[in-house]
């Protein structure tokens, strides 16, 4: 199973995992928006067709694991150099057979070539982009 078929179908596989987001005028350019999360400001590549949105709405953000580490660390979300993203939290379900979801401080949709232990605490830096993706409805 691919992780990604299309953004619609991405969205009716993993909806269920949204998280409500503050979404900014976009700064840099579309497709880099700027999220208001509870965690703080995520900047992701917007899956969604143009233009995106301003304002409170429901996205998953999605990633895909470059390499991980188990380890206990505050939970959250930090851009690295080359887009590259550091997300540390813990592993709560096995959702699809590459697929989990990563509580980052905020739901997480993480892709793994590498079978990860559920429950256990992760330090991960994922590849770019970071992916957000929003109800095209």
């Amino acid at each position: 199973m691919a992780f990604e078929e299309s953004p619609d179908d991405f969205w009716l596989q993993f909806s269920e995992f949204a998280t409500t987001v503050e979404l900014l005028p976009v700064p840099y350019g579309y497709p880099v928006v700027e999220a208001l999360t509870s965690i703080g400001a995520v900047y992701a590549f917007d899956r969604g067709a143009p233009p995106a949105p301003v304002g409170r709405l429901e996205v998953v953000f999605a990633a895909s694991v470059d390499s991980f580490r188990y380890r206990n660390a505050r939970p959250g979300l930090q851009p690295l150099a080359g887009g590259r993203t550091l997300a540390s939290g813990k592993v709560l379900k096995k959702l699809a057979d590459e697929a989990y979801l990563f509580d980052a401080g905020l739901p997480l949709i993480i892709n793994s070539r590498e079978p990860l232990e559920v429950g256990a605490p992760i330090e991960l830096v994922a590849a770019p982009p970071l992916m957000l993706f929003r109800n095209e409805a």
